[in-house]
């Protein structure tokens, strides 16, 4: 008779943790998957619509192998640059 009542414990708190964790879970990791493969496209699409929008305006989308130009223009410009040493306090 204790056995029984052992085993009867033991089912129902598998069935407790079954359907009180593990389908819960389950739902949210499906519906956060679902979510992220959404944005996934959502992403996808926009930069195809981006790269179509630059190619008709702008002509070919450059690589980033040429990085030489663009760090050229980055540089700043030498007027515009005061020392630390010679920021004085008020």
């Amino acid at each position: 008779m204790m056995k029984l009542i052992i085993y009867g414990l033991v089912i129902y708190l598998l069935y407790k943790v079954i359907f009180e964790v593990v389908v819960p879970v389950s739902k949210g990791v499906k519906t956060v998957k679902r979510s992220m493969e959404q944005m996934q496209r959502q992403q996808a699409e926009a930069f195809r619509q981006a790269q179509q929008g630059a190619g008709s305006s702008q002509g070919p989308i450059h690589s980033q192998g040429n990085s030489s130009n663009d760090q050229k223009k980055e540089s700043p410009v030498d007027a515009g640059y005061i020392e630390f040493e010679e920021v004085k306090k008020k």
